[in-house]
């Protein structure tokens, strides 16, 4: 990322606005459309109003993408990555299918890709699943088994158009702020917000969206029947809590030296029965220093 300043007075919130979204995608070799900068500054304002600021600003754009000066490289990137990712959505939608087999998988999303068809070729491919309340383990064995069954699990030096299968959530913990890191976040933001949906039951995404503040995809349809927490257990569900047991104490015994180590002191590994979020490598906070530096490079007064 080239360390030049900005020729331009910063004299509206828009206008930082949407530098800070330019700024941000640039992190990830991704040039912005002016609809994309509306999308990802949370529709800050009405798209005609940031067309016409961004004719303002002194920021590039090529083919109709914008993004910093002396960055034209990442027009190229961007769209050679569009073309990885509609191989990696295929594979994805296959593999939400075959999870969704599995009663107790109620969402699973394409997570990490941070912008649209936004994936290296040699990536795997993330994925974020929601499970029915007390059944993360059982969901967890299912999905892991079959990836590893079709040789889908990644290693160390072989990651491409692999399945990762490191964050699970159950229903009744939707909310993720907790998650978050404090103060900054830019990234967990964003990944909150653009998950692609890929399998979806009793309207679990809608009902994640609003827990997590996040506009709705349509209208919420009124519940019909019994909700999970109204149901009395049956033999059926005490067969399955006891299954659940054994699936977590099954996969805690095989989980790796490196997972136990870091299990709930570390940014990206939390583990407990409502939630699994597997990652050794958390880069949040790689990108919010690198996020902060660069904004603080642009405005002079350090907004």
């Amino acid at each position: 990322m080239p360390n030049m300043m900005l020729n331009v007075k910063f004299d509206s919130s828009l206008a930082r606005t949407i530098i800070k979204t330019i700024v941000f995608f640039d992190l990830f070799e991704y040039p912005l459309t002016a609809y994309e900068i509306y999308k990802y500054s949370n529709r800050a304002a009405a798209l005609g109003d940031i067309l016409e600021e961004l004719m303002t600003l002194d920021v590039a754009t090529k083919n109709g993408f914008y993004f910093l000066r002396g960055r034209e490289e990442i027009v190229a990137t961007r769209q050679k990555r569009h073309n990885y990712a509609c191989r990696k959505i295929k594979i994805a939608q296959r593999f939400a299918r075959l999870f969704g087999f599995c009663p107790f998988v109620k969402m699973v999303a394409l997570a990490n890709s941070l912008g649209q068809h936004n994936l290296r070729d040699e990536s795997d491919i993330d994925f974020f699943i929601i499970t029915a309340p007390r059944r993360i383990w059982l969901s967890r064995l299912y999905c892991a088994g079959w990836a590893k069954i079709l040789n889908r699990r990644p290693t160390a030096t072989d990651k491409k158009d692999k399945i990762c299968l490191s964050f699970y959530i159950s229903e009744d913990r939707l909310n993720l702020d907790d998650l978050r890191l404090t103060g900054a976040d830019p990234y967990f933001d964003h990944w909150r917000g653009n998950l692609v949906l890929l399998y979806n039951k009793e309207e679990m995404f809608n009902r994640f969206l609003r827990a997590n503040d996040l506009p709705d995809i349509r209208p919420a349809a009124p519940m019909s029947g019994l909700t999970p927490a109204d149901r009395r257990p049956g033999i059926l569900d005490s067969f399955n809590n006891r299954l659940e047991g054994i699936a977590k104490k099954l996969q805690l015994k095989i989980m790796s030296p490196a997972l136990k180590a870091a299990m709930n002191n570390s940014d990206g590994v939390v583990i407990n029965d409502r939630v699994l979020k597997l990652y050794r490598r958390d880069r949040r906070r790689e990108y919010a220093e690198k996020y902060g530096q660069k904004i603080n490079e642009i405005f002079a007064d350090g907004a």
